[in-house]
């Protein structure tokens, strides 16, 4: 069976609902919805397609970007719906390629009419050589797109819009690409359009009107001590910066909970304040909020039991060592054990790992801000080879060099570098993979050993320890730093 040139990734999926939720639709199942109506339509046309999941299931960041990567595939639409209270459709694209399928799918996007918010790339914050969104920065030489159709909590026209017209705007990606891809484009015929997804609101979530149902649902928000400042909402208003009706002080009375009253959509409820009134806040467990059964001392003024130290910042770093390769962190509401981990980090892949330290739940255990997880527990005890110091930017220990080494640096003008296993000759067709230097402004791997002249022993992420062929005529160059 052909490869397929193009991968299909509904985002998220199982336990993770996507923040692009509202009351009338899960970020998860409007996205398979859009995704298996494109892979059929893509079938229908001729188009090689694969996809990542075709059911509600959960999906961690390493295993999705593990299948897009070894799907064999070129493309990749990664299909979202945006939150934050914004309007429109955004296409993100890679800082090495993509923008020219992202501005073609914006194109038919704002042609069937769907108005475009942008068209954008992002880079990590203190390495511009890295792509900040994972689906985008660890899926190889597979080029990939961030479609987000529009907002789940758009103050505009966007959420009728998606409601109404959600398959038009998948039509339209799927024409982007065969006009893109050189495939010949064809109206859709039959009942191809028919997907068997529900897109159902979430459990609990509100179905009255924009404040939600306003009667006790017996849980309760707590909001952590480490906050000082926390924006509360008029109930007939998108809870976005700017409609804020006012400001919390957590801080002030060491942590603050609320009764919660309503739940208009995800991690957006209603609550009642002695300041305000009835006003709605956002909870996100990202922000440090945490919902349960447990009113505590059952005021809006007193404190939420405690979590420990949750400091905003507490002036420190930590740093993670380059010889780790999977690192578990936890959300904030569970305890960081084994089995209760949100994802995994992966020090080794960047020459080690240095986050804030913004608070600690227990000993060793630390509160940190990333990328791909939000804001998170991390467990680092010092026998687990992490360190703690005053300084952001110093590297972990273990990444110092040593008198002798060597190391391989491959050229940023190069998309595609094979990779061979240990055990076969290191020509064409025995191949292990595939390295992307041009994605990372260039790759630098610490010699490990060499096979024959010109050929060396090198450790990477995707395909472990592996023989790559480096001969100076390359462009490869060997340093001692």
């Amino acid at each position: 069976m052909a490869s397929p040139i193009l991968i299909i990734d509904p985002g998220h999926g199982g336990i993770d609902p996507g923040g692009g939720t509202n009351r009338y639709w899960k970020e998860k199942d409007l996205a398979l919805k859009i995704s298996l109506y494109q892979y059929n339509r893509y079938k229908e046309l001729g188009v090689p397609v694969a996809i990542t999941r075709t059911t509600d299931k959960t999906l961690s960041p390493d295993e999705r970007t593990r299948i897009v990567r070894s799907s064999g595939a070129r493309y990749c639409h990664s299909n979202h719906l945006n939150a934050g209270g914004g309007d429109g459709a955004e296409v993100i694209h890679s800082i090495y390629d993509g923008k020219d399928m992202a501005e073609k799918i914006a194109q038919e996007l704002r042609r069937v009419g769907q108005n475009i918010r942008r068209v954008f790339t992002r880079t990590m914050p203190g390495n511009s050589s890295l792509d900040y969104y994972f689906m985008i920065r660890e899926t190889g030489s597979v080029v990939t797109n961030i479609i987000e159709y529009g907002f789940a909590d758009s103050p505009g026209d966007d959420i009728n819009q998606l409601r109404n017209n959600h398959l038009d705007y998948a039509e339209a990606v799927v024409k982007a690409f065969c006009e893109y891809a050189g495939y010949t484009y064809r109206s859709p015929s039959g009942d191809v359009g028919h997907v068997n997804v529900p897109i159902n609101p979430p459990s609990g979530g509100g179905t009255g009107g924009s404040g939600g149902s306003t009667e006790s649902t017996g849980q309760y928000i707590h909001l952590p001590a480490s906050e000082n400042s926390w924006r509360v909402y008029p109930l007939n208003v998108a809870p976005v910066r700017g409609n804020e009706k006012g400001f919390l002080n957590p801080a002030k009375f060491g942590g603050l909970t609320y009764e919660i009253l309503g739940n208009p959509q995800a991690h957006v409820y209603t609550i009642e304040t002695s300041d305000f009134g009835k006003v709605k806040i956002y909870g996100h467990p990202s922000t440090g909020a945490t919902i349960n059964k447990t009113s505590g001392t059952q005021t809006g003024s007193n404190p939420q039991p405690s979590s420990g130290n949750t400091s905003s910042s507490t002036g420190k770093h930590l740093h993670l060592p380059s010889s780790e390769t999977s690192w578990r962190v936890y959300p904030l509401g569970v305890s960081p054990v084994k089995g209760n981990e949100v994802g995994f980090l992966n020090p080794a892949k960047f020459g080690g790992l240095s986050y804030e330290i913004l608070g600690n739940t227990q000993a060793h255990v630390y509160i940190i801000e990333t990328s791909d997880f939000d804001r998170v527990q991390i467990y680092a005890h010092p026998s687990t080879g992490a360190t703690i110091s005053d300084d952001d930017s110093r590297a972990p220990t273990s990444t110092l060099e040593k008198p002798g080494d060597r190391y391989l640096r491959l050229p940023a003008a190069e998309s595609s570098w094979r990779v061979y296993p240990l055990n076969k000759a290191p020509v064409k067709g025995n191949e292990k993979g595939f390295l992307n230097p041009k994605k990372f402004g260039g790759l630098t791997y610490k010699i490990l050993g060499t096979t024959q002249a010109n050929v060396y022993i090198i450790e990477t992420a995707d395909f472990g320890r592996v023989q790559i062929y480096a001969h100076p005529n390359t462009g490869a160059t060997i340093t001692n730093r």
